[in-house]
C-alpha cells in the first residue's frame, strides 16, 4: 500500500549518531522516543495488540543500529480500508544547523496536535511556503511550539528560563524533558511580538538546540554563548544505545 492512499498518525524521527568508542548507535534520550511513540501508538489505535509493537520496535531498533548514522522515523499509517501499519525509514542524516529564523502562522488549526505524526506533511509545506521555520500561536495570540521546534526563552532581566505553558495543545517534546532536568523552566505564556526581547531556543531532536536570530524578521537578543555551550553539553550527557526495550 502506497503512503499517498495511507494516513500518517503517528511517527517519531530522532539523530543517530555512532559512538566513536563503542561503534554502539546512539539516539539522544531513546527511551523517551520509545515511550513517546508507544503512547501515540495506543492513542491512535488501542486495539492494536502491545506484542506487535513490541516486536516492531525491536526490529526497527534492530536496522537503525545497522544502518548507523542517519534520522530515521518510526511510523504508524492507516490504509484506506482502516487497517493500521506499523514502519519505519531508515534516512540520511540532513545537515545540522545552529540558527533559526520564526515567522509567525496566524490560524493554524492542527488535527490531534498533542500527537506527532498527523501534521507533519502540512507543516512541512507551511514552513517552504513560509521561508522559515513556522511559529505557531493559539487563540489568544499565545506562542504554543513551532512546526518542528520546542521553544525555550531566556529573561533578559532575571535570566531564567522560560517554556510554554500549555502541554493540552503541542507535541511533548523529548529534548525539552532532557534539557528541563538541567534547569529549572518557568512555564509562561508570551505572545511572538515579545519573544523578540529575549534570547530565544529552538529545540528538537534532530538539531538539538538552536539559536533563534529572528521573528518575522525582527531580531532577537544575542546568545549567552557560555550558556548555551553549557546546556549543548548538557544534552550530549543523553545520548543512550539504540536498543529494544
Amino acid at each position: 500500500m502506497s503512503e499517498q492512499q495511507s494516513s500518517l498518525l503517528v511517527a517519531d524521527s530522532f539523530r543517530v549518531r555512532m559512538n566513536q568508542i563503542t561503534g554502539q548507535a546512539e539516539v539522544r534520550g531513546w527511551h523517551k522516543h520509545l515511550n513517546r511513540f508507544r503512547k501515540g501508538v495506543h492513542d491512535a489505535c488501542p486495539e492494536l495488540d502491545q506484542s506487535v509493537v513490541e516486536a516492531f520496535l525491536a526490529e526497527a531498533a534492530r536496522a537503525i543500529q545497522d544502518y548507523g548514522e542517519g534520522f530515521p522515523r518510526l511510523e504508524l499509517w492507516q490504509e484506506t480500508n482502516q487497517t493500521p501499519w506499523l514502519s519505519f525509514s531508515l534516512r540520511p542524516l540532513p545537515v545540522l544547523t545552529t540558527e533559526l529564523e520564526l515567522r509567525t502562522a496566524a490560524g493554524v488549526v492542527l488535527e490531534n496536535p498533542t500527537r506527532k505524526g498527523p501534521n507533519i506533511a502540512c507543516l512541512t509545506a507551511l514552513n517552504h511556503r513560509l521561508g522559515a521555520e513556522a511559529l505557531l500561536a493559539d487563540p489568544s495570540g499565545c506562542v504554543i511550539e513551532g512546526a518542528t521546534t520546542s521553544l525555550i526563552w531566556w529573561d533578559t532581566v532575571s535570566q531564567r528560563g522560560h517554556v510554554v505553558q500549555s502541554t493540552n495543545n503541542r507535541v511533548a517534546s523529548v529534548t525539552e524533558q532532557l534539557l528541563a532536568n538541567e534547569v529549572a523552566l518557568t512555564p509562561s505564556r508570551i505572545p511572538p511580538g515579545s519573544l523578540t526581547g529575549h534570547e530565544v531556543w529552538a529545540l528538537n531532536a534532530l538539531h538539538g538546540i538552536r539559536v533563534v536570530t529572528a521573528i518575522d524578521s525582527i531580531p532577537t537578543q544575542k546568545p549567552n554563548t557560555r550558556r548555551l555551550e553549557i546546556y549543548t553539553d548538557a544534552l550530549n550527557r543523553y545520548w543512550q544505545p539504540v536498543l529494544a526495550a
